[in-house]
């Protein structure tokens, strides 16, 4: 089970969140090279959202290279994307060095809705 929340209320679009939460998972290590994914409707079902959005963002990082589809098996992270981690020394200082985060970040090919969610991960 992927630790995913979606906020409802938050005004950013369900889908986003959801694509931008797996992306920080690749890049926070939780989620590695030829790991498998939930089933659409089990994820869907996880996050009480319809099992059309979870399709839709299988298919938009199927489209990037970050996910790949082996029928009859299922959906899983592909063995050779390249998606760096950004250094947990500097993810644990982020306050101190906000500038140096966002270079980093960015560098690291993150986007910004994705060092949103990493803040908003440690901010609870």
């Amino acid at each position: 089970m992927l630790n995913i929340t979606i906020d409802f209320n938050s005004g950013v679009p369900l889908y986003l969140q959801l694509e931008e939460q797996i992306r920080l998972l690749l890049h926070e290590g939780v989620v590695k090279h030829g790991d498998p994914m939930p089933a659409v409707r089990e994820l869907a079902v996880q996050l009480g959202v319809n099992a059309n959005t979870v399709a839709r963002v299988y298919r938009d990082l199927q489209r990037e290279g970050i996910l790949v589809l082996k029928r009859g098996k299922g959906t899983f992270v592909n063995e050779e994307v390249l998606y760096p981690e950004p250094k947990k020394n500097q993810m644990k200082r982020m306050d101190e060095y906000a500038k140096k985060l966002a270079q980093l970040a960015s560098s690291s090919g993150m986007t910004p809705v994705e060092v949103l969610q990493l803040i908003k991960k440690h901010w609870k």
